[in-house]
């Protein structure tokens, strides 16, 4: 592993009309970990993402990537909130796969994968084609790639996700719940994609409630419980609840 993480979080605090949601979180995430989050729905799984991304805003503390503050920057020795323009390349270097598919329906599915690589990787339109046809082919759609969303069921749309997000070759993947809206024929396809990348050494964080694919594919495990992290060790450990919460005492 590398010394520096490749995600930085320290001290996190978000609440929601006075509802505290995370309380001072800390993570770290180094390069090549697969490290997946668990805990009851409410817990602050999701929130700890989208604060990271700053898709929401804290209300204490913040994150980095790769040793770059996410959120503000150095003016001079004053400390400033990054505008939406510096945000951007910050964010183009974290893929997130949603729990809804969020593609553009009047886009076929090679045209959703090439959008952000013209955008925002700036690539030419011929080579983003074929990296988007590649991808495509990766997680099983090579016959799929001039489909629209409506044409495509909910565990290809989630694919084409994937594909969309991994395609932008971010530092850290970022999946949030994403088999939560599929019909549970279609889990196993999505999973067996994540699974698959896992394998490739990608740095990912994942939330999801399906703990036998989380104990498989993870190298650690962190539960969280009422906006804070009460355990964070080897999958089996946390699982089991044999590792102790950061109070001493154990989960079981």
């Amino acid at each position: 592993m590398a010394a520096t993480p490749v995600v930085s979080i320290r001290g996190l605090w978000k609440s929601f009309t006075d509802t505290p949601v995370l309380k001072g979180v800390d993570l770290d995430v180094h390069r090549g970990e697969v490290v997946t989050i668990i805990g009851p729905s409410g817990s602050g799984k999701t929130t700890l993402l989208r604060c990271f991304t700053l898709l929401e805003t804290s209300d204490g503390g913040g994150g980095t990537m790769d040793g770059v503050e996410v959120g503000y920057r150095d003016d001079g020795g004053e400390r400033v909130p990054r505008s939406e323009r510096e945000l951007a390349p910050i964010r183009a270097e974290t893929g997130m796969v949603f729990q809804m598919f969020y593609l553009f329906p009047h886009l076929t599915a090679l045209q959703n994968v090439m959008l952000g690589l013209v955008k925002v990787r700036r690539m030419a339109r011929a080579e983003a084609e074929e990296a988007a046809a590649a991808w495509l082919k990766r997680v099983g759609l090579a016959d799929r790639m001039q489909h629209l969303p409506s044409q495509l069921s909910g565990g290809q749309q989630q694919r084409v996700g994937i594909a969309r997000a991994v395609a932008m070759a971010p530092k850290v993947l970022l999946l949030d719940e994403i088999t939560s809206s599929l019909d549970p024929s279609l889990v196993d396809e999505v999973l067996a994609v994540v699974r698959s990348l896992a394998e490739e050494g990608r740095t990912m964080i994942l939330v999801t409630h399906e703990m036998a694919f989380a104990r498989n594919v993870s190298d650690r495990i962190v539960r969280m419980a009422q906006g804070t992290i009460v355990a964070d060790g080897a999958p089996g450990e946390v699982l089991d609840g044999v590792v102790p919460s950061p109070s001493g005492r154990g989960l079981g």
